[in-house]
């Protein structure tokens, strides 16, 4: 009887376990909606955060990054990337701290 308990708890930790990490991806991912951020910002990570935010947006449009430039909008630093995708080619203004979309969605 106490190894079928053993069995139950295991399973529900394992269970708990993937929604935790489930959890901790989605906090960093938001919902791929035109003006919405693409991902959350973590300052002294800024290389991370752009390869982050470069891996959602080719999830997003299911394109390629062919090119990144760093330019800013408003006194605030931003990415321009031009994307490649079977069917088109375009480009994207990028915040580079928060992933929001500024033009060319």
């Amino acid at each position: 009887m106490i190894s079928r308990h053993l069995s139950w708890a295991t399973g529900l930790l394992a269970v708990v376990a993937v929604a935790a990490a489930a959890a901790a991806r989605a906090a960093w991912i938001a919902p791929a909606m035109p003006g919405i951020a693409v991902a959350g910002c973590v300052a002294d990570d800024s290389e991370g955060q752009r390869e982050r935010i470069i891996e959602a947006l080719q999830k997003r449009f299911n394109a390629k990054v062919v090119r990144v430039t760093e330019t800013s909008v408003n006194g605030r630093p931003a990415l321009q990337l031009r994307l490649l995708s079977d069917q088109r080619v375009w480009n994207l203004v990028i915040d580079a701290s928060t992933g929001q979309i500024l033009s060319g969605a």
